[in-house]
């Protein structure tokens, strides 16, 4: 028998109790990644600034955050925050016990799943401004209003259209 638990998506945010290394954040991602049944991902933390922002050094680069490229699910982007929540939303419950198993085996230190609702299910004005009339729910509340456009990535091999022009 199909319920409705069965057929609907979850949200779930895992919390590490520590800030995830470029290395263990690729990891866990990958493992989440192979897991399957991820509708939307979101990656959130603090900034990580390229060069320094106030006292005797402003404006010199900081090296140690420069090259923070990760390869996830054969797509490589540059992660601009530390890891510090993964929010994802799943196609229904049956991905969640290989979610647990996926971040067991990628984090070496203790983490928090929780469940809730941590995406938006209709257009916020920061979408609307950001992109107009948006037709993929999949990015709803995914947007950083003081980003720029290219800070979104998406991990699909199906093609989303937004304003008019297709992007991969």
């Amino acid at each position: 028998m199909v319920t409705k638990s069965d057929t609907e998506s979850i949200q779930v945010e895992i919390v590490p109790n520590r800030y995830l290394m470029p290395a263990t954040a690729q990891s866990l991602l990958n493992e989440i990644y192979e897991n399957g049944g991820i509708i939307r991902i979101m990656i959130h933390g603090p900034n990580l600034p390229r060069s320094v922002p106030y006292g005797p050094g402003k404006g010199a680069p900081i090296e140690e955050n420069r090259d923070l490229l990760i390869e996830v699910g054969g797509q490589a982007f540059e992660l601009s925050v530390k890891v510090g929540r993964i929010r994802l939303e799943l196609e229904s419950e049956k991905y969640f016990d290989g979610l647990k198993a996926a971040c067991e085996r990628a984090l070496p230190f203790s983490f928090q799943i929780r469940r809730g609702k941590f995406f938006h299910t209709r257009p916020t004005l920061t979408d609307y401004a950001k992109f107009g009339k948006v037709e993929d729910t999949r990015i709803l509340g995914l947007i950083d209003p003081k980003a720029n456009k290219d800070r979104l990535a998406i991990l699909s091999e199906e093609k989303v259209t937004i304003d008019d022009k297709e992007e991969r």
